[in-house]
Parts: structure tokens; sequence; C-alpha cells
């Protein structure tokens, strides 16, 4: 098994969508794809997806947009400002208040109380708040929402990373969700393989990044 720290993750993402011209929207919709793929769909109908607005949280938005579109009960809470988002962020957002209008801003005490008495009425939570590039520490509403998470005692999906989890030393930056399934994107992170505790429960999905574009940088990063 191939395992990447948080550069080389980055580098290869990078190399397949500028050099290759792979786009960025098809990875974030393989993402989805992947995460649904893992998801027992007969017993878990209704969900809570918690993001950044990172691609991160596009992948969320791409989740919750295949979700909907197979009318599963989905809640979406979003963390940061629109202004700053991705493109593939907004592509999936504008796309998701086509479906629901259950979508909610988190930023005041009162948007944090509200959200966790709504996640009482969801089987599962779905989290793509920061994803393999975090590398600061976790504070403010991200901390308070990560920990709100981690009491709700639902079934817990991380895409990626779990938020929180530095991707190469394994360490916190603070909060970390505690999942219970970890679906990773193209290669294991080594911040996740070197702590059994999160290794135990991730998969690895091929999202559809090219061999080349790993090829190309491991070795190179390797030097």
């Amino acid at each position: 098994m191939l395992v990447v720290d948080k550069d080389q993750m980055i580098a290869i993402d990078k190399y397949a969508i500028n050099e290759l011209k792979i786009p960025a929207l098809c990875l974030v919709e393989r993402a989805a794809l992947a995460v649904i793929k893992n998801i027992n769909l007969d017993v878990r109908k209704s969900f809570a997806i918690v993001i950044g607005i990172g691609n991160n949280g596009a992948d969320g938005l791409a989740v919750a947009r295949n979700l909907l579109a197979r009318d599963y009960y989905v809640d979406l809470y979003i963390i940061g400002s629109l202004e700053k988002a991705s493109e593939e962020f907004i592509l999936n957002y504008e796309a998701v208040k086509n479906l629901t209008e259950n979508i909610y801003m988190v930023d005041t005490i009162a948007d944090l109380e509200f959200m966790e008495e709504n996640l009482s009425n969801v089987t599962t939570i779905i989290e793509g708040i920061f994803g393999t590039g975090l590398d600061r520490t976790i504070s403010g509403t991200y901390a308070y929402v990560i920990a709100l998470i981690n009491r709700s005692l639902k079934y817990i999906i991380s895409i990626d990373v779990p938020s929180g989890l530095d991707s190469t030393s394994g360490d916190s930056w603070g909060e970390i969700v505690d999942c219970d399934l970890i679906v990773s994107m193209q290669l294991m992170k080594q911040g996740v393989f070197e702590r059994s505790i999160y290794k135990d429960k991730c998969v690895v999905e091929d999202i559809g990044i090219p061999q080349k574009a790993i090829n190309k940088i491991l070795p190179k990063m390797a030097d």
C-alpha cells in the first residue's frame, strides 16, 4: 500500500489537475461517489453533512447532492465564508440549493445550539470540514462544531481524513473528529496509517487520479 504525507498528496493533486488537466470537479464527484459507496443506504436514510468551504467541503456538497437526488433526508451545515469558497464548492453549492432548503450557515452560538438540537433528526453525520492540507490550530466555531459532532453519539463518516488530524504526523490540531469510518481518497495518508485507531477504520478509494501523477511526484519528493 502506498502511503503519502500531506505535501506529497497536495503535489499529486496539483499535478493531476494543472499538468494532466484532470478536472477538479471530476475528482470531487468521484470522491462523493466513493463516500456513498461505503454507506449502507438500506439502514442509513437521514444525514447531517457538516463541511468547510474548501474542496473537502466540495466533496461533502457533492455527497449531499447525490443523496438528495436519491430522495434521502439531508441537513447541510456550512462553516466559513462563502466568499472564500473554492470554485468546485460554489458549483456544487448552487446545485444543492435547488434540491433542498435545509442549508444552514454555522457561525453564532444560536447556530450551534440549533445544529446540536437538529442532529437528533438524523442517523448519520458526514463531515468534510478540513482535508489533507490542514496546517493550523483549530479554534473558535470550528472547534465547537467538532466537539458537538463528537458528543452527538451518531455514526460519523469523515471524508479523506478526520477533521483536526494532521495528515502527515497523525498529531492533533486541537479537536479531532471521533469518526467511525474514514473514506480516504486515492492514497492512504501517513497520519492515518501510523495511528491504528484511525488506520483500522479507514478505506481507500480510487477517485481517478492517474498513476502518472503519482509516479511523477513520489520519486521526485523522495530525492
